[in-house]
């Protein structure tokens, strides 16, 4: 897409974060579920995100879509940590994205990125109801209410590029605290979360500008059901709020207030084996990423002297 440079104000700051918002709308069921002591833990996940891109009406953007396919590797490990349960992951991402939009003139413009996104790294610990337990204590284990707190960090590793519109990656680094809570009623579960995403400055934003962001609030809420065979539904739903931006000091009209709901079923495969697929919609979207995902995700565990 071809921008003048005297639109590309509010217009670059929303295009070239889509992945990004993509990232901070993900919802997770049983983020803070206690796993024994010394797990590892392997993932690739595929994810197809699609949708609208929804902009100011005072932008010259009209009918702007995304077509994004993220790939992802992830790795962690469970430990324990003061007497608790706690879990550090790591999170590579791949993202190859289609962009359409009519701009100016109503003349469509069409863009293609490939590249390597930000990686993700979380470090959760539970800080009430989960001590730390090895396989045989895991055994007899029977979950109650579980309080939890997590922080997760966006590394600026993806690919960018200060003289292109949109990139993969953001430039910047990001921080989520979070807390959440877990509570079992026999063979359901429900689960809350409340984060928010903390933002760097990015220095080398188009055209030489330095864009701020501010801070982006987040909650999530989750109804899981266990069933039969290591099988699990969850209705997931999330809400976030704020994040308008800045370039240069002038206050951009970007400030979110969107919502999704989604569900996600888990099918534990064998005791070192499973796979999760999921689907979220927006329900509503005031600016940034109006879209549809549905991904699955292939993931393995094992412990020292299981190989």
């Amino acid at each position: 897409m071809r921008i003048k440079r005297h639109n590309n104000g509010a217009c670059v700051a929303l295009l070239s974060c889509f992945i990004a918002c993509l990232g901070a709308q993900e919802m997770q069921p049983r983020a803070y579920i206690p796993t024994p002591v010394g797990l590892n833990f392997f993932g690739i996940a595929y994810s197809n995100n699609a949708g609208g891109l929804l902009f100011d009406p005072s932008l010259p953007v009209e009918d702007g879509h995304v077509n994004a396919d993220i790939v992802t590797l992830s790795f962690g490990q469970t430990l324990g940590v003061l007497g608790r349960t706690a879990q550090v992951l790591a999170v590579l991402p791949y993202a190859v994205a289609d962009l359409n939009g009519r701009l100016g003139a109503g003349v469509e413009q069409y863009l293609y990125r490939s590249g390597l996104g930000d990686s993700v790294f979380r470090y959760a610990m539970n800080i009430h109801g989960a001590p730390a337990m090895h396989l045989k204590e895991y055994a007899g284990y029977r979950q109650k209410t579980i309080v939890g707190a997590s922080v997760t960090v966006s590394v600026p590793t993806g690919q960018y590029d200060p003289n292109k519109l949109i990139n993969i990656g953001a430039n910047r680094w990001e921080f989520k605290p979070e807390l959440g809570v877990s509570q079992a009623l026999g063979k359901w579960t429900l689960e809350g979360a409340l984060g928010v995403w903390l933002y760097t400055a990015n220095n080398q934003f188009y055209g030489g500008a330095v864009r701020t962001q501010a801070p982006l609030g987040s909650v999530q809420a989750h109804v899981v059901r266990f069933l039969p065979r290591r099988t699990w539904l969850a209705l997931d739903g999330t809400f976030f709020v704020g994040a308008r931006s800045q370039v240069d000091g002038r206050t951009l009209s970007d400030y979110q207030q969107n919502s999704r709901l989604g569900a996600t079923l888990g099918i534990g495969l064998s005791r070192r084996q499973a796979i999760k697929i999921s689907f979220f919609d927006s329900v509503t979207a005031r600016i940034g990423a109006d879209t549809r995902a549905i991904g699955v995700s292939y993931n393995i565990i094992w412990k020292k002297g299981w190989l």
